[in-house]
């Protein structure tokens, strides 16, 4: 009798354990922080638009790297920007916005002020094409900007604003976002082809 006991005890504990594991934590989590698997989660990363982030559990989190969405009140970027003439003339904002210094800005074409500020002539062709503002420098941190000093004028986010809204995690090299006046946007985290900023810009003039 004693034995038959025992051995229930130790094939109910067996279950237990084995229940456990079934529901045990993989790390890993998609954009909604659901648990993924490891091999969904690199699969994401080398096969689709997404980053690995760390998710503050000593886990790992997917991120989508080109956000689109609707904002409620899209007017106070454009006024915290100076741009609320803009935003009455049905205009888009452009905005380009500098984490700080990493290894990927910090070197090579990442680190060319002359080939940026190519870049930046034909950002104001695009603007100029597409209804949009000039582009609008920010940075969350200065670190690393010397090198731009007299060739681009960057500014710092004001209040965050724009990192808490769009840019919440250390993307390497660079992001961008394009706000239309009816509070659609387009973006990409993270480094980018330029040809990406024009093809937000008409998409959200299309309303895509």
């Amino acid at each position: 009798m004693v034995l038959n006991v025992i051995r229930i005890i130790w094939l109910v504990g067996i279950s237990l354990v084995a229940l456990s594991s079934s529901f045990a934590q993989t790390g890993y989590k998609d954009e909604l922080g659901r648990e993924i698997s490891r091999e969904y989660f690199e699969k994401q990363i080398l096969e689709q638009a997404y980053f690995g982030i760390p998710d503050g559990e000593g886990g790992k989190m997917l991120v989508h790297r080109m956000p689109v969405g609707l904002l409620d009140n899209p007017e106070i970027f454009f006024q915290e920007t100076g741009n609320e003439q803009a935003f009455r003339e049905g205009k888009m904002l452009l905005v380009i916005f500098y984490p700080g210094k990493d290894g990927c800005n910090s070197s090579g074409q990442g680190n060319n002020a002359d080939s940026f500020q190519k870049e930046n002539k034909t950002l104001l062709k695009w603007a100029e094409k597409h209804l949009a503002t000039e582009p609008v420098y920010l940075y969350a941190n200065p670190s690393g900007l010397e090198k731009y000093q007299g060739k681009i004028s960057y500014k710092p986010d004001p209040d965050s604003l724009f990192q808490k809204q769009f840019f919440k995690y250390p993307y390497p090299c660079g992001s961008f976002v394009v706000i239309h006046p009816n509070g659609a946007f387009r973006g990409i985290l993270g480094g980018y082809p330029l040809s990406q900023v024009e093809v937000a810009m008409k998409k959200l003039r299309k309303g895509e």
